[in-house]
């Protein structure tokens, strides 16, 4: 749940209507001045413990402290502004690293070495969403996932629980 600022300044001569959406993790405790992503009207926040203790407040001329993560105006065809647009919102840091962006690997066995039951491609006799239950014979339902499993058995690369 976060905190938000509606700008309703005129702009281009219209109302901003511009929602900003203040993260509860970076405004938990804050104080200073943030900026509106569409029209760049500075407001004054004091937040304490995630809740609005003085503000919004109007600071026109001042130089913004921080922006918001980010911003939208549902009144106007919902334009949305993300985080990283420079000069509206401010960059995500808790994206991921880049060995963590790609195609996830297809686990077969556990780090023990027993083969899991939900490995894909699953055989067409699964049922529904790959269920088996408790009755999961491995010999029968993935022929070629039991011949890797004694591999491993033979190899001692399984152990026990």
């Amino acid at each position: 749940m976060c905190d938000i600022i509606w700008c309703k300044k005129d702009f281009e001569g219209k109302p901003c209507n511009t929602i900003n959406y203040l993260d509860p993790y970076c405004f938990w405790n804050w104080e200073g001045t943030i900026n509106c992503a569409e029209c760049g009207a500075v407001y004054y926040i004091h937040m304490i413990q995630g809740k609005m203790y003085r503000g919004p407040e109007d600071r026109p001329g001042q130089k913004p402290d921080t922006s918001p993560l980010y911003a939208d105006k549902p009144l106007d065809g919902y334009r949305f502004y993300g985080a990283g647009i420079e000069g509206r919102t401010r960059p995500f840091e808790c994206l991921p690293r880049h060995i963590y962006l790609g195609v996830p690997d297809m686990v077969k066995f556990s780090i023990r070495g027993r083969p899991v039951r939900g490995h894909r491609p699953q055989p067409p006799s699964a049922g529904i969403a790959g269920s088996y239950g408790f009755d999961w014979d491995i010999e029968k339902l993935s022929p070629d996932l039991y011949e890797e499993y004694q591999q491993k058995i033979k190899n001692g690369e399984v152990s026990e629980w």
